[in-house]
């Protein structure tokens, strides 16, 4: 699902005119991320991640993500993310293999057979 800039400029407005009403209230600093996912038209995908990051506010920086390519801008009100996954973007050589995990029993028999109890 895409938009346009200006209805999203609209819509942050809009959110900054209610939080205008009390500015001096406290609220969690809010973060926005631009999703640039397109599978279905991986091109799309790639050429609107490149226009949003044209379009945002500098600096961005890159963000580590073993998933996506992200940029972010932190600021001490807000947080702003630009992000694409890499297969999106990126052909994968090597694929991922499922975790294989060796576990102690975390619940003995007994603790086990008491979740099944009914309080």
């Amino acid at each position: 699902m895409s938009t346009t800039a200006g209805s999203v400029a609209i819509e942050l407005r809009r959110i900054a005119n209610a939080l205008d009403k009390e500015p001096d209230a406290t609220v969690e600093p809010p973060m926005v991320t631009f999703y640039c996912n397109n599978y279905l038209l991986p091109d799309k995908g790639k050429a609107v991640f490149l226009k949003t990051i044209h379009l945002l506010p500098k600096p961005l920086s890159k963000r580590p993500n073993d998933n996506a390519m992200e940029l972010e801008c932190r600021t001490a009100s807000m947080w702003l993310s630009v992000s694409i996954d890499r297969g999106v973007v990126c052909e994968i050589v090597e694929p991922a293999k499922p975790a294989v995990y060796r576990c102690e029993p975390i619940l003995s028999l007994e603790e086990e057979n008491g979740l099944e109890s009914s309080l």
